[in-house]
């Protein structure tokens, strides 16, 4: 029988999970000290089969049927949590689906999870602004976990590299001329904490594993810095090549071009709420996205390291 503890992540080919999983792969210390169990709603499709050749085992569960977790959990040490707003676009389930793991991890004597949590926008702001849904999902879940006695510590991410592209409207309906416009409904100087999901997510991670004692019941920024709007357009146009200016548009334009893309309205007003929070309280409620770098032990990789070596803007060109 190993004497390896083990390691339980969720959304193992996921941004954040898969994250967790490569650094723990390729570091020797993390990987003699725990194996890995990689939890998936289909361990058959090939990137889950790219991680079972390298010694993942992987198990499929569903995050809204607790006795599926109950095996997914059998036997772990330590919990690498996530929901997928993306997925379930319900505050209420999502929810649901927190406190599931949390139940489960807590009835296995589960000794460390980290759950991946976001800023209380509706306390942040005395209950002003109660419409960040997919913020305020994650921070129930994470009270939960606290008034549940559950050992745990909560890994706050900025905003994820990738997600900067999405904003970017084409300003021609000819596909042949590739120049963009990144509108938001904010002042320019609006700044936001970035992160890699995929690179960086797992050296905090990392940190937190191997700081247990000190990190229970604490929150963990997890950001390189923060950048402004304008900022980042300036990266993806200076470094990145793209033909791209920010310009500030009203929360009309905003909701029509969320619409033009698929967004319903409650998922507008989602957004729109969560760009007000941010302009008015910053992304993490006035707290520095550097203040927890003292905790790692590796570099994270800047916006800018990220654009110049990035296919999607290379492909936006």
């Amino acid at each position: 029988m190993s004497s390896k503890k083990l390691l339980v992540v969720f959304g193992a080919t996921g941004n954040q999970g898969g994250s967790v999983i490569l650094t723990v792969l390729s570091d020797p210390f993390l990987s003699s000290q725990f194996q890995l169990r990689g939890i998936t709603r289909d361990p058959t499709k090939p990137s889950a089969a790219a991680l079972s050749s390298q010694g993942v085992e992987l198990v499929k569960a569903d995050l809204d049927d607790k006795e599926s977790l109950k095996k997914a959990l059998e036997g772990a040490y330590a919990v690498f949590a996530v929901t997928n707003w993306q997925e379930v676009l319900d505050k209420k389930r999502e929810v649901q689906q927190g406190k599931n793991i949390a139940d489960v991890a807590k009835e296995v004597g589960v000794q460390q999870v980290i759950w991946s949590s976001l800023p209380n926008v509706s306390k942040i702001t005395g209950g002003k602004n109660t419409g960040v849904l997919h913020f305020d999902s994650k921070a129930v879940v994470e009270e939960y976990m606290k008034s549940i006695g559950l050992p745990a510590t909560f890994l706050l991410l900025g905003v994820f590299f990738h997600y900067s592209l999405f904003q970017l409207v084409p300003t021609s309906s000819d596909p042949a001329k590739k120049s963009y416009t990144l509108k938001v409904p904010l002042p320019l100087s609006t700044k936001y904490a970035l992160i890699d999901a995929n690179k960086d997510v797992g050296k905090y991670v990392k940190s937190i594993l191997l700081n247990r004692d000190a990190l229970l019941g604490k929150q963990v920024l997890g950001g390189v810095r923060e950048y402004s709007i304008e900022e980042a357009a300036g990266i993806l146009r200076d470094v990145g090549g793209l033909d791209v200016k920010a310009a500030q548009v009203s929360e009309v334009e905003y909701r029509g071009i969320l619409a033009a893309v698929g967004f319903p309205e409650f998922l507008q007003d989602d957004m729109v709420s969560n760009m007000k929070y941010i302009e008015e309280y910053g992304f993490f409620g006035g707290e520095d996205v550097k203040r927890d770098h003292h905790l790692l032990t590796e570099p994270l990789e800047t916006f800018e390291q990220w654009v110049a070596s990035s296919p999607a803007v290379a492909a936006m060109k």
